[in-house]
């Protein structure tokens, strides 16, 4: 697993001054774009000064990956949740894809930026993110068996279901640019769900 290493040993200190290296980067990647985007414009809107905010990460692309890194633990800890909440499978099918369609809402910036510039990491930091997301899937793999065998059906192939089912909701963010001109945040998310729903039925054999 990718690690991002710092000079500074305190690890409280590091996540505070991390958080606000991220959250200035994203407001920095928001105006200007990653590429056009560099480390001084960023320590700029931090309050650092270049070779502070060096003592946190080592690169452009180290924010990058922390920004792709958090989000996708974002959705991985959202399932877990719903998961350990939900005992009803069907209840928590739904609500896995309700919660993750709300942060894909939520974070649309974030999602963005990962869908266009992830390519951009280092392999080692994409295999790291890969590998993050490939066990979120998997938890949804779980969902849809569970779902499934409650309503006494098999599931013909969950893997794909599952890659359907939590790719579906970057919609919100991938294509907002048409969606803001016919309907609301609202009406989006609850559509994609309501859709998801009635797809996930159809998918099993009867």
């Amino acid at each position: 697993m990718k690690r991002v290493v710092a000079r500074i040993k305190d690890r409280d200190l590091v996540e505070r001054r991390r958080l606000q290296i991220v959250t200035a980067a994203r407001a920095v990647f928001r105006d200007k774009g990653f590429h056009r985007a560099t480390v001084r414009d960023i320590g700029r809107a931090a309050r650092m000064t270049q070779g502070t905010l060096y003592n946190y990460i080592r690169s452009k692309e180290d924010i990058l990956f922390l920004i792709c890194d958090e989000l996708v633990a974002t959705y991985q800890a959202a399932v877990k949740d719903v998961m350990a909440r939900h005992p009803d499978p069907r209840t928590r099918l739904e609500a896995a894809v309700r919660e993750l369609t709300r942060i894909m809402d939520e974070r649309q910036d974030d999602v963005l930026l990962m869908y266009h510039e992830s390519h951009s990491l280092p392999r080692k930091a994409l295999r790291s993110i890969l590998s993050r997301v490939h066990e979120f899937i998997e938890d949804f793999v779980t969902i849809v068996k569970e779902a499934a065998a409650a309503a006494g059906l098999v599931a013909p192939n969950p893997r794909l279901t599952a890659n359907i089912l939590t790719f579906l909701p970057t919609m919100v963010a991938l294509r907002r640019w048409d969606l803001r001109r016919s309907a609301t945040s609202a009406e989006v998310s609850e559509a994609l769900v309501q859709f998801m729903m009635r797809g996930f039925g159809d998918a099993l054999p009867g």
